[in-house]
């Protein structure tokens, strides 16, 4: 009968992915994440892997989690009673882009979203991350697609515009916004900005 492991896996992988976020993959040393977790080096290649595929794990673990934000936050879904205001979806595009561009403001200090970190640290140099970072992108545009999809059904947005490509373009848009809130651009900016990308949306000419 195997041993209990005496921690809590959950908490470790938390742990390890705040570490990576606030200092990057080579700036992280095995040292570092043993005095993040309080676990041995042997515990942790044992549990994890190396620190490689520990960084993969809590990168896909990332993605997925963020995925299930955009969704959740986007989706299309019934909405009963007098919030006509959540019944729209272009207006539930804003309100997501515009909540981003706050939470990005708000930071402090401004370390942005880990999806973004992680994409300009190794996907230049790691295929492994790079293919994690599109499949990431790639879900979030589609549900961004989906959301303008439902926008075009309401007459809300042109029914001739291709969702994906707006989906991609807010996705930019967002990314952006996460890059410049790191300069401490200001944060009526960052906002005014959010909200001028959805106002730039092709509505219907009739």
């Amino acid at each position: 009968m195997g041993r209990t492991r005496g921690f809590d896996e959950a908490t470790v992988l938390h742990t390890v992915r705040d570490q990576f976020w606030d200092t990057g993959y080579e700036g992280t040393s095995t040292y570092d994440l043993m005095d993040a977790t309080g676990l041995g080096k042997g515990s942790i290649y044992k549990a994890f892997g190396n620190k490689r595929e520990l960084y993969l794990r809590i990168f896909a673990d990332y993605c997925d989690d963020i995925v299930g934000q955009v969704q959740q936050a986007v989706g299309s879904r019934q909405v009963d009673g007098p919030d006509a205001t959540s019944g729209s979806p272009l207006r539930r595009l804003e309100q997501y882009v515009v909540s981003l561009a706050n939470a990005f403001a708000a930071e402090s200090p401004h370390r942005g979203c880990f999806l973004s970190k992680a994409t300009a640290d190794l996907a230049g140099a790691d295929e492994a991350v790079a293919e994690r970072a599109r499949d990431a992108f790639d879900r979030i545009a589609g549900i961004l697609g989906a959301a303008i999809c439902d926008a075009q059904r309401a007459n809300e947005i042109d029914p001739a515009a291709d969702p994906r490509t707006l989906g991609y373009l807010l996705l930019s848009v967002i990314r952006g916004i996460d890059c410049i809130a790191k300069a401490g651009v200001d944060p009526s900016t960052l906002s005014d900005t959010a909200r001028a990308a959805i106002t730039l949306l092709p509505r219907p000419t009739t």
